[in-house]
């Protein structure tokens, strides 16, 4: 189980639809929707979302 410090809260975005969540991100990268296990489309896949609006996971670049 993770300690507590090691779980982040973050902003994040679905992959699938584009809804953005609160969301915890665990130590193993892992990013959850707070309160919830998935998105209201069904996806379970997340990105986050920095300051900018920008997905790190593109390098930097908006994906919409």
């Amino acid at each position: 189980m993770a300690n507590r410090d090691d779980v982040t809260r973050e902003l994040a975005r679905c992959t699938e639809c584009g809804s953005v969540y609160a969301a915890r991100q665990w130590p193993g990268g892992t990013i959850q929707p707070i309160g919830a296990g998935n998105c209201d489309c069904g996806s379970t896949n997340f990105v986050l979302v920095t300051d900018a609006g920008e997905d790190p996971s593109t390098g930097g670049v908006n994906a919409e």
